[in-house]
């Protein structure tokens, strides 16, 4: 397993059973939801060929996103995907992870809202 995949499983392993806030930024936009990690999986790639589904690690759980609108909404299901293609750790401290792949930033941190 490639050392970015694993440091950041690991992290998340650690933090099971509690709320994270993860913020995405991607194409210009943010956004932040708040994610009641139950369990994690992982995903193989569908299709190496075409990159259908690619690799990604499954958070699941049950999770809200803020809206254009500001309101708290549901997440659509009960799990949220980091594609694991180009993986990198941008910096980790025991409650905070950064990270980055061939499309988005990621900044992972137990909320302390939910405190």
């Amino acid at each position: 397993m490639d050392k970015s995949i694993e440091t950041l499983s690991e992290w998340l392993n650690g933090k099971t059973g509690q709320t994270l806030k993860i913020e995405k930024k991607e194409n210009g936009d943010t956004d932040v939801v708040h994610f009641e990690l139950e369990d994690l999986g992982e995903r193989p790639q569908d299709n190496p060929v075409d990159d259908y589904l690619e690799r990604a690690l499954l958070l699941r759980g049950s999770g809200r996103i803020l809206n254009a609108e500001d309101e708290s909404v549901p997440l659509p299901g009960d799990t949220y995907e980091i594609v694991l293609n180009d993986l990198e750790i941008l910096g980790q401290e025991e409650n905070r992870i950064a990270l980055k792949n061939d499309r988005a930033e990621y900044e992972v941190s137990l909320d302390k809202a939910q405190d």
